[in-house]
């Protein structure tokens, strides 16, 4: 970042008049005194990220959709719908995520979109817990509408156009139609349109938005977990609470009941059909891992890996990836290799033999 009179002196030196170049000074100082990164417009983002102006308009006004729509199969069965970014959008968003939304602070219950952050790590908070709650939140990402992310923006110090404008650029127009929520307060008419945004699934960055707009449902349910004795962590929507003490089953259901409520007032829907209680004895899973005194994979994800790495063993790559009805190679390849990139933050010695496994059918392969 340029320093501020440097920044001055290239202002003069490019002709910038003088009103206009001390606002955007003014500006820019506010802004870095609140520990965000400036940016003054959209031409300013766009000269910052090396994207067109005229690109960066065309997405704001909801004249240009820069994603495409792919389906994601559900290991569960189903699939997930996913928005692929267009490679620009994708940079820019990218550079967002590094630069304004770069200092935005997380929940310490938050554990997903965080660096330093992870699923074992979500997961041990709950060890050696007897009772256990496991509820999900409905529809995430689709739930943060464009004038919530404006919200999350506008806190960062923004002004209303910019907050505005990194709103649309970081959401996609799927939502109900209606009359634009803040568009028309512009003298912009282009951006006044009856499709209103929603976090896309598969930007860079929704999670880090998300995690933004649940942060003070993270505060409530922290408050209300401490108040009852229990431990609280979210992972994206899966929300888990925990007890080691003497619990029961009426009283879960009195928990859920009131958590649901505190769900409802922060703007987000459980997901009923997900809601469990698990009490003791019954087996603990939190996120794919069995959580009772220690973390451990579990028994069918062991299963799984070894399974798929003898058949390749004995039969091939492309017959085993054949035989279990793998589109390709490559997608069986991407499978096993995920299932067994998950095990590497569990199970590091034996998943590390699962990998060499890997590398020697793959070497034996050519590829």
């Amino acid at each position: 970042m340029i320093p501020p009179h440097v920044y001055l002196q290239t202002g003069r030196e490019q002709g910038v008049p003088a009103p206009a170049l001390d606002q955007a000074f003014k500006e820019r100082s506010f802004l870095q005194a609140r520990g965000t990164y400036p940016v003054l417009s959209l031409g300013h983002l766009a000269h910052e990220t090396g994207a067109s102006y005229s690109y960066l308009r065309e997405v704001v006004s909801r004249t240009r959709d820069p994603y495409r729509s792919i389906a994601i199969p559900k290991p569960s069965g189903g699939s997930r719908a996913i928005s692929a970014p267009e490679p620009i959008i994708a940079d820019v968003q990218r550079w967002i995520l590094a630069n304004p939304l770069g200092n935005l602070a997380g929940n310490s219950a938050s554990f997903a979109y965080q660096p330093g952050r992870s699923i074992v790590q979500c997961a041990e908070q709950h060890l050696g817990a007897q009772w256990m709650i496991k509820m999900d939140l409905h529809n995430f990402f689709s739930t943060v509408t464009e004038s919530r992310v404006y919200e999350v923006f506008r806190n960062l110090g923004y002004r209303k156009l910019v907050a505005f404008e990194l709103a649309r650029i970081t959401t996609r127009a799927e939502g109900a139609r209606h009359r634009s929520w803040l568009a028309a307060r512009y003298a912009i008419p282009s951006y006044a349109v009856d499709t209103p945004g929603i976090l896309p699934q598969g930007a860079p960055t929704s999670g880090q938005l998300a995690n933004a707009v649940a942060g003070a449902l993270d505060g409530e349910l922290q408050r209300f977990s401490l108040e009852e004795g229990l431990t609280y962590s979210r992972y994206s929507d899966d929300l888990v609470f925990s007890c080691r003490d003497t619990f029961s089953r009426a009283r879960s259901v009195q928990l859920i009941r009131r958590i649901s409520e505190v769900i409802a007032r922060e703007r987000f829907v459980v997901h009923d059909q997900k809601t469990r209680i698990v009490p003791p004895g019954a087996r603990k899973v939190v996120l794919g891992l069995l959580v009772d005194e220690t973390i451990r994979l579990l028994p069918e994800h062991r299963r799984r890996i070894e399974v798929h790495l003898r058949g390749c063993e004995r039969f091939g790559l492309a017959n085993h990836a054949s035989h279990r009805g793998f589109d390709s190679v490559f997608s069986f390849v991407n499978h096993l290799g995920g299932w067994i990139a998950f095990a590497l933050g569990v199970d590091q010695v034996r998943a590390i033999t699962w990998r060499r496994r890997l590398h020697v059918l793959l070497a034996e392969e050519g590829l």
